[in-house]
């Protein structure tokens, strides 16, 4: 558990940690503990270094740029705050100063500050939602993924994880005001507030309600 919010700690595949690996958690009991891109900045590093040369081009790091996207979700946040469009523009300074390699220790420095873009995920019904859907997917093809694993590599142990890890995707919230009006946020940061967006709320609910009363509180017979 946790030290001070006293919920379980999983990693990104929903796995409670210091548990056996059938031991999950999710919803609002529980955490994702996202891992640090520094903590294997060395094994990533020798994954890429595929000539043992001690130094990376930056084709040798366009091998392994997919692997540390997926497994580590906050370089492509640090990437969109950064306004870049690839993650080797992280190393264009080296290029521009005539070097085509880029050794430990920038490699390093490139990315010493994308670990500041790790969030953690809110305790909303939405998040708890996609975890679910997430871990009945894992589930329903664990047998193929045993034998063609769909997930990252793994910088440290070698071979790839089974799954890909829980990504999530934030839909929009509604949050009422008071006084017949409501606030809806939406991707991309759009704001509506207002009586409209009340009604707008309303409906929401009512079609939800419609649905659990037609089909229950199991969404798996939908």
């Amino acid at each position: 558990m946790t030290g001070c919010r006293r919920i379980l700690a999983t990693d990104e595949w929903l796995r409670v940690k210091t548990c056996e690996d059938s031991v999950y958690a999710l919803g609002d009991c529980a955490t994702v503990d996202q891992k640090s891109i520094m903590e294997d900045i060395a094994e990533i590093f020798r994954a890429a270094d595929e000539d043992n040369s001690g130094t990376l081009t930056k084709e040798e790091f366009q091998d392994v740029i997919d692997d540390v996207v997926i497994r580590y979700p906050q370089v492509e946040l640090y990437l969109k705050s950064k306004h870049l469009l690839a993650v080797t523009d992280l190393f264009q300074d080296f290029y521009e100063n005539g070097t085509e390699e880029v050794d430990i220790e920038g490699f390093k420095l490139a990315l010493s500050l994308v670990d500041k873009q790790t969030k953690s995920l809110p305790a909303t019904a939405q998040v708890a939602a996609q975890q679910g859907a997430y871990l009945s997917r894992c589930f329903n093809v664990r047998e193929k993924c045993l034998k063609n694993p769909e997930g990252p590599r793994k910088f440290r142990s070698g071979g790839r994880h089974e799954f890909r890890p829980f990504r999530y995707r934030h839909l929009g919230q509604f949050a009422p005001l008071g006084g017949d009006q409501a606030a809806m946020e939406l991707p991309g940061d759009w704001v509506s507030m207002g009586r409209s967006t009340q009604w707008l709320w309303y409906s929401v609910y009512a079609s939800d309600w419609s649905k659990r009363y037609i089909f229950g509180r199991d969404s798996s017979r939908i």
